[in-house]
């Protein structure tokens, strides 16, 4: 009796050992890190400049915070979700300080030709998803859109690491400036242009001012000019294409002030009026 109960043991354990790799063949099916840790290509999409480039900042990133960001393209999802895919390949690659949880995983699935930006717990304060997501529509989505891979993973590597530095109060040597593709078009209508239509309505007034009062509204422009500079970056906006639009919708107002009442409808005092951008 006790040689059968052992050998229904036996048999129970094999039996769980020939099932757990079948329940568990995702897990192995996903990619794992290559030497290099940093840049995990298995899409074929970046060049050696590239990931020479992620390689070096990170090792630079990782020995001033403790932080790193990855990054990982991959042919398809293997039939996972987007999110899932990506929070099991953060897991499993274990990226960032252990202690911190201060790790980024930047993951193109080629296939599918979806983006996602995975935050470890420690840097959530700083990168949340409304910021990677605004993060993603600036600096990322416009170039994988014209299959620019190169361009566009640069570009977000390098908005990231913006982030992530300016968390640690950290300068990363030979890191890249970001360059914004954002557009008109790719502002939220419903803050974003109501706050350059301000700015712009504001900047009309104050050149007016200056023609019909006195130069000292130039002054109060200036000091206005300033004042947005600082409170767009303040907001987040800060070295971005919404700053420059910003920016260049105050000095384009304050110019059609100081020319005269043309733009403004011939000098009417009264009723409403409208401005487009």
């Amino acid at each position: 009796m006790l040689l059968l109960t052992k050998n229904r043991i036996i048999k129970i354990l094999i039996g769980i050992a020939i099932f757990i790799p079948i329940f568990s063949i995702k897990t192995f099916a996903m990619v794992q890190p290559t030497k290099e840790f940093y840049v995990n290509d298995y899409a074929g999409l970046l060049n050696f400049n590239t990931k020479n480039y992620i390689v070096d900042i990170n090792q630079k990133l990782y020995a001033k915070t403790g932080a790193q960001i990855v990054v990982v393209t991959v042919p398809n999802l293997e039939g996972d979700s987007l999110e899932e895919y990506a929070t099991a390949l953060f897991r499993k690659f274990g990226i960032g300080d252990k202690t911190k949880n201060n790790g980024v995983l930047l993951l193109l699935a080629l296939e599918e030709r979806q983006f996602r930006v995975e935050v470890g717990y420690g840097l959530e304060g700083r990168l949340n998803d409304a910021k990677t997501g605004r993060i993603q529509d600036q600096y990322i989505i416009p170039y994988l859109k014209n299959d620019n891979w190169n361009e566009g993973i640069r570009n977000g590597f390098n908005a990231i690491l913006q982030e992530v530095s300016e968390e640690y109060g950290v300068h990363i040597e030979s890191a890249e400036n970001i360059n914004s593709q954002v557009g008109l078009a790719d502002l939220n209508t419903d803050e974003d242009l109501k706050i350059i239509f301000v700015i712009l309505a504001i900047s009309i007034i104050l050149g007016l001012l200056t023609r019909w009062i006195h130069i000292k509204f130039g002054l109060i422009y200036i000091i206005f000019f300033i004042a947005i500079l600082i409170f767009l970056k303040f907001i987040g906006k800060n070295m971005s294409g919404y700053l420059q639009i910003s920016a260049c919708s105050s000095i384009l107002g304050f110019i059609m002030g100081l020319v005269g009442d043309f733009f403004l409808g011939g000098g009417s005092s009264g009723g409403g009026r409208e401005f487009f951008i």
